[in-house]
């Protein structure tokens, strides 16, 4: 009868309390490992979307700009007599400069506003161009691009080239001796001709536009907020032609 008993008990199936317990621990540490994995993949995918996305907006705005800016010059350009004196004064290729604007003629693209053809070369194509930061705050920083093309001395078109532009809050060593924020726009002149060139970001409003022969485009776009690397940053320096103290 003992070894019946005995015999039925070592055929008994089944799990015990305590095996049941380490397997769903195993299984907890399994499952919580692959949501974890899965997380963090799905975190690394966002942010290298996002970051691509903001390098793009970067590039693309910057190079907009600078092939603007390659194409600004004067509207009217200085002819030399028989006494070499320039008729009219050579003018400043910029009208207006500041370090989250600046205002100038550009040939880049022009076209006539009535039928989007091509309005010609050289100094016909000419437009007023703007291009100017908009300051709002984080992602209200929008950087818009603005053109009279109908020439009647208003911008009738716009369109934003940048958002979530945050030179505003990335402090700039270099600016002036320093500065809180990163200036869009940096222009170097000459004080007098010949003189070495120097730099500013024009905030006093105090440069003469006349000596000013470069500008340096500095365009840094939010990539990820509150997560380092939290921005893309775009510099490039383009030369005016024209300008009189080149």
């Amino acid at each position: 009868m003992t070894d019946l008993r005995t015999h039925r008990r070592l055929e008994q199936t089944g799990l015990t309390l305590v095996e049941l317990l380490v397997s769903m621990i195993i299984l907890s540490i399994i499952s919580t490992m692959l949501i974890v994995g899965w997380v963090n993949l799905q975190r690394a995918a966002a942010f290298s979307v996002s970051t691509n996305n903001a390098r793009g907006t970067a590039r693309d705005a910057s190079a907009r700009v600078t092939n603007e800016l390659r194409g600004c010059q004067p509207t009217t350009l200085p002819t030399a007599d028989a006494t070499a004196t320039a008729t009219p004064a050579p003018q400043p290729p910029i009208t207006s400069a500041g370090p989250w604007q600046a205002t100038f003629y550009s040939s880049f693209n022009s076209l006539d506003e009535g039928d989007e053809g091509d309005v010609g070369s050289g100094l016909d194509a000419l437009r007023l161009t703007q291009i100017e930061l908009v300051l709002g705050g984080g992602a209200q920083n929008t950087l818009w691009w603005r053109k009279d093309t109908d020439d009647d001395g208003t911008f009738d078109r716009s369109n934003v080239l940048a958002r979530d532009v945050v030179n505003e809050s990335i402090a700039d060593p270099s600016n002036g001796g320093g500065t809180t924020y990163t200036p869009i726009f940096r222009y170097a002149y000459r004080p007098t001709a010949g003189a070495p060139v120097q730099w500013t970001d024009n905030a006093d409003g105090s440069l003469s536009l006349a000596n000013v022969v470069a500008v340096r485009i500095r365009i840094i776009v939010d990539a990820n907020s509150g997560r380092p690397p939290r921005a893309i940053d775009e510099t490039t320096t383009v030369r005016l032609r024209n300008s009189a103290m080149e």
